[in-house]
């Protein structure tokens, strides 16, 4: 994953004697915007998300990036995923045929819609796990959440399963509104009756972060040949990618820790946002490059699956393959839990703890500096999120 962030005023991708021309925008009046050309067959990006007031993309720069097998998205002025331009797909017109008729298969559309399920009440549990290890404040919701899962093993409907899955997402956004700052004015995802809701920085930052998720799904279905208008899971609807978003589900995970960890390290502040006349808050160009890195080192990190080590962005690839294959009978059976991510923490409460009840003479008896414990438990004291370096950590635990 290394998008390519372009925004502003008069953005602009054209091609001169093979090269693509990229110019910024203007973000101000005295604002130099960036521009730089890039040579063929070496380009330093994957895909291109614009976040732009206004600008020209001419056809041979469409071309040019087609033929490099990158991605144009567009985003809206809410953060929200507004178009996207994918590079020529397989042509595999049995797999869609297949994929039309397992979603018209009851039986085989509920199965799939339950793995998908199955797996994002995995990860609720993991990313659950991973703040109560931190924070006092995390209730141990895990018997509840399981009790859901038992309910879901014994129903056998489409309704009672979304429905199952909209209670364990109630317990979810029930204890990540306890741990997050409450400056930031975060209750909920939903907004009366409506989700994306951008009148806080949190909703703000988590619908540009699954924005950049939904691009990287949409480009893993393209890859394979998946129709990503017909899903298992969401309804097939007018204007919705459903099997896209039933992809997202099991992944949001990556965003939303990503954003969880650059609050916990004041990343953004108060200046990094600005309020539109409908009342809904937009991220400042600069913070939106600054959310991409966090979630292009999210997205990039390793997993192990299958005894080899891939980043989180070809596991998404992976995962269209083994649906693709499945819908095509090629397979016996789908799973979307493995692999299972590796949430740890620095700053764990155990952690902690140890740092606290260190005294100076057991610190130098491990080889621990004295200005090193000093600053370690001024941090642990002061309540804010830090990071321990691997060798401390292995000193004191």
């Amino acid at each position: 994953m290394k998008p390519l962030y372009l925004s502003g005023f008069n953005v602009s991708l054209n091609v001169d004697r093979a090269r693509l021309i990229v110019r910024d925008g203007i973000q101000s009046p005295d604002h130099d915007p960036e521009s730089f050309e890039i040579q063929p067959r070496n380009p330093h990006f994957d895909s291109v998300m614009i976040d732009g007031h206004s600008g020209t993309v001419s056809l041979d720069a469409i071309k040019w990036l087609m033929r490099h097998n990158i991605s144009i998205h567009i985003l809206d002025y809410n953060g929200t995923l507004l178009s996207t331009t994918l590079p020529r797909e397989p042509i595999n017109g049995p797999l869609k045929i297949a994929q039309i008729a397992a979603y018209n298969d009851p039986t085989k559309r509920f199965n799939i819609a339950t793995k998908l399920i199955e797996a994002k009440t995995q990860r609720t549990i993991d990313v659950l796990d991973w703040l109560g290890s931190r924070y006092s404040d995390v209730d141990s919701v895990t018997d509840s959440i399981q009790s859901e899962m038992k309910r879901m093993h014994n129903c056998s409907s489409l309704p009672k399963l979304m429905q199952i899955e909209g209670h364990i997402a109630d317990l979810y956004w029930n204890q990540l509104q306890k741990v997050l700052p409450k400056r930031l004015g975060f209750t909920s995802r939903m907004h009366e009756s409506h989700q994306m809701n951008s009148a806080d920085e949190v909703n703000t930052l988590l619908n540009y972060s699954y924005s950049i998720l939904e691009s990287q799904v949409r480009k893993a279905l393209n890859s394979v040949g998946l129709e990503p208008t017909v899903g298992f899971l969401h309804e097939t609807r007018q204007t919705k990618y459903s099997l896209c978003y039933d992809m997202m589900e099991v992944y949001r995970f990556l965003p939303d820790t990503a954003v969880i960890e650059c609050l916990e390290h004041n990343h953004f502040s108060k200046k990094d946002f600005y309020r539109l006349d409908n009342y809904v808050l937009r991220l400042k160009p600069e913070a939106v490059k600054k959310l991409l890195e966090a979630l292009r080192l999210k997205f990039n990190s390793s997993v192990r699956y299958k005894n080899k080590l891939y980043g989180w962005d070809v596991v998404l690839k992976l995962k269209a393959q083994e649906l693709a294959a499945f819908i095509l009978e090629k397979r016996s059976a789908v799973s979307f839990e493995e692999p299972r991510p590796v949430l740890q923490r620095d700053d764990s409460k155990t952690v902690r703890e140890a740092i606290l009840s260190l005294s100076a003479a057991d610190a130098r008896g491990l080889g621990i500096r004295r200005n090193t414990l000093w600053y370690a438990q001024q941090r642990v004291k002061s309540q804010k999120s830090f990071r321990v370096y691997r060798k401390l950590k292995t000193k004191i635990l």
